[in-house]
């Protein structure tokens, strides 16, 4: 089979959408029954993890476009490249010389247009319909967004595949105090710390995280909390206020340096109002950190027993989690263990021969 891939998330800092293709790639790096890959790129200015040496031929067609252009673009690298399928997350274009595969992480545009601009909500209605509508392959990455494609797509003819997202190999319990304590201290970190991952955007519901903590500051909490992740739009107010409270806010962090920011946490936390997996919950748990994650959306799904589950709409509940993994050492230990065994399911091979399996199922 051979493979094109929209790879045009990658070098732009896209957080999990980014995430998953890199992921994809390393599942099918080196295994026996790998399809024939082509990736479609555009230019970033950012280092490609396959400029040197790279078993992955690209086609890359210059500087990032706002729709519709970057549609028309790939139309005409996938008339070059002469693929089977075409993968791309979210869209697909209106002219496709090949089977077409989609995946979509989340539909939270249509659940909550309200966490988006309003032009942003509406273009992403408009073209993720038409997306699904083309492909012959859909894919998600969880039981929750399966159902919710069902609620919000209930014409659509294809089934949904779910092929869940993976942890990189990078993220390990055991790495070198001295090397992940060199990485705090480029961003100003130091341990302990409870620390919480996600772009500054109201889904991640950072705003009752804020407050959450400046209860447990006015209790005499010692532990520091850092935030990682870009600003998004409607976000200077909550950052002013975070810094205010003392929030370390680190900005991006490469995919290289994350392990040290969970591996050296005493707590991670993940409020998030909705998600289609929660891809840093399973980091953090690879890592061996304890988690607090929400028990809504697919969060309950993917973290199972092995975290502290909250209302994420209760700042006092969010609070008290925190501390209880602060103040009772046996149970922030259980849930150390109990994490390192639910990750050992969530593998980029494994995503990456799901994948193959739904093309070929389609066929």
């Amino acid at each position: 089979m051979h493979l094109a891939i929209n790879a045009s998330e990658i070098g732009r800092q896209r957080g999990g959408n980014e995430t998953h293709l890199l992921g994809l790639l390393e599942g099918w790096s080196g295994a026996e029954n790998s399809p024939q890959v082509s990736l479609i790129t555009v230019t970033t200015g950012a280092a490609m993890p396959w400029d040197a040496d790279s078993p992955w031929p690209a086609i890359n067609v210059g500087p990032y476009h706002r729709l519709p252009f970057l549609l028309w673009q790939q139309t005409f690298a996938l008339r070059r490249l002469k693929p089977d399928w075409y993968l791309s997350t979210y869209f697909l274009p209106p002219v496709l010389p090949c089977r077409g595969a989609v995946l979509v992480h989340d539909v939270s545009f249509l659940a909550h247009p309200e966490y988006f601009p309003r032009a942003i909500a509406i273009y992403m209605r408009i073209l993720v319909g038409m997306a699904i509508e083309k492909a012959e392959c859909v894919m998600v990455d969880s039981e929750f967004t399966r159902q919710e494609m069902r609620r919000f797509y209930p014409r659509a003819r294809k089934p949904t595949a779910i092929v869940q997202c993976g942890v990189g190999r990078q993220f390990v319990p055991d790495g070198p105090p001295e090397v992940d304590l060199a990485i705090l201290a480029q961003y100003g970190v130091s341990p302990p710390y409870v620390f919480a991952i996600g772009n500054i955007h109201p889904r991640k519901n950072l705003t009752r995280l804020l407050e959450a903590y400046l209860i447990l500051r006015q209790q005499g909490y010692p532990l520091a909390m850092v935030w990682t992740g870009l600003p998004r739009w409607g976000s200077e107010d909550l950052l002013e206020r975070a810094r205010r409270a003392g929030v370390i806010l680190t900005g991006f962090v490469p995919q290289a340096h994350l392990p040290a920011f969970y591996r050296r946490a005493a707590v991670f936390v993940y409020p998030s109002l909705y998600e289609g997996f929660g891809l840093p919950v399973v980091e953090s748990m690879a890592c061996g950190t304890p988690v607090v994650c929400s028990a809504t959306t697919s969060l309950p799904e993917v973290a199972g027993a092995a975290a502290l589950l909250v209302n994420p709409e209760s700042c006092r509940e969010i609070a008290d989690a925190i501390r209880r993994l602060s103040d009772e050492p046996a149970l922030a230990d259980d849930l150390r263990q109990a994490g390192l065994e639910r990750v050992k399911r969530f593998t980029w091979a494994n995503v990456a021969q799901r994948t193959l399996a739904a093309l070929e199922e389609t066929i």
